[in-house]
């Protein structure tokens, strides 16, 4: 497996940052960086679930009828 370039760095650190710099911002200013992480964490797992809700649902039973 290669090593990461700076240029895989910097396309991470495009998603990356806006996102832990939001959280912490949410957080205050004594927020510590593994508090903010942690918190990314569980935002992300919330999104994620949004999101997969959000593709998935409705379907079957659960459609609603087009009047």
């Amino acid at each position: 497996m290669k090593t990461l370039t700076l240029e895989d760095y910097q396309k991470a650190g495009e998603e990356f940052w806006p996102k832990y710099w939001y959280v912490a911002k949410e957080l205050g200013e004594d927020a510590k960086p593994e508090q903010i992480l942690k918190v990314m964490e569980a935002v992300g797992t919330v999104a994620m679930k949004l999101k997969v809700e959000e593709t998935l649902a409705p379907f079957g039973f659960n459609k609603k009828e087009k009047e």
